[in-house]
């Protein structure tokens, strides 16, 4: 990948980004703040969301979910979640290569998700947020007209808080993980790393996971596909990695980001391991 193709992924995650929060920005003021002040209210629901987001193939859901707790409208439960649900683009290709074998890995990662971010959500794991959405109720309608024209959306929440503000951080995370990703690729040859040990792969699974990228997963996809990997090794890689969704948040809220991915690699070697012992060779 030359350094064009990098720059083109890193402005096609950061388009991505901004229509994600700008969407967030528009919705929160055109309800006054009424459909986030409901959704902080509901934790259940907000865990549920991240699952329902994450598990729908592509990035699309997972930058969703991340652009919903850098702005403090999701718990941690729900990031984490999604983090277990999604599998990137990777889901693609497994639904394509092994449909009705990867629509159970689909389903069981739903439901995996959703009692594992009930779980984290019981643990009461804050992180620091953007503080720039208000959900608060507006004062009076004069209030809510000003927040509400098409000048005051472009400059102070799109201009001020999504661009200038979010954007640059973004952009630069992105293109600089990419970049080093790109290198490693040009030197390091993935498929080496194979071997005839299911629990060495389990944990080479689980720790690759960790990329915010979607293209070492494909490797476990194809491996799997051919027959040369088993179904343990490739459960859990799908839920350790989640694809392009976990640059912005690296960007944003770094401690979220590693702590989400530590309980990622742990639940993924726990379900690897156990999946190992349970189902047959």
């Amino acid at each position: 990948m030359n350094i064009s193709e990098v720059l083109g992924e890193t402005l096609e995650v950061c388009a991505f980004v901004m229509v994600m929060m700008t969407i967030i920005e528009a919705l929160n003021l055109e309800s006054h703040g009424r459909i986030f002040r409901s959704l902080r209210s509901h934790r259940v629901g907000q865990v549920a969301l991240g699952s329902l987001l994450g598990i729908i193939p592509g990035c699309a859901g997972g930058f969703a979910v991340t652009s919903l707790y850098n702005h403090g409208l999701l718990n941690f439960g729900a990031l984490v979640a999604m983090m277990i649900a999604a599998s990137g683009d990777e889901a693609f290709v497994m639904l394509a290569q092994f449909p009705k074998t990867a629509i159970c890995i689909m389903l069981f990662l739903l439901l995996l998700s959703f009692v594992a971010g009930l779980v984290v959500d019981r643990l009461n794991i804050h992180a620091h947020h953007c503080d720039d959405i208000d959900t608060s109720p507006d004062i009076d309608s004069q209030h809510c007209h000003h927040h509400r024209t098409l000048k005051s959306f472009l400059k102070e929440n799109l201009l001020h808080h999504v661009i200038l503000k979010h954007l640059p951080r973004v952009f630069a995370w992105t293109f600089s993980v990419i970049l080093l990703i790109s290198i490693l690729e040009n030197y390091v040859d993935v498929n080496d790393w194979i071997s005839d040990n299911s629990v060495l792969m389990i944990l080479l699974a689980a720790l690759i996971g960790i990329i915010p990228e979607s293209g070492p997963h494909l490797i476990f996809v194809t491996l799997f596909a051919k027959g040369v990997l088993p179904l343990p090794v490739l459960l859990a890689s799908c839920i350790s990695q989640d694809g392009h969704s976990g640059l912005p948040l690296l960007a944003e809220n770094k401690k979220s980001f590693f702590l989400g991915k530590a309980l990622n690699v742990l639940i993924a070697l726990a379900v690897g391991l156990l999946s190992l012992w349970i189902l047959p060779s």
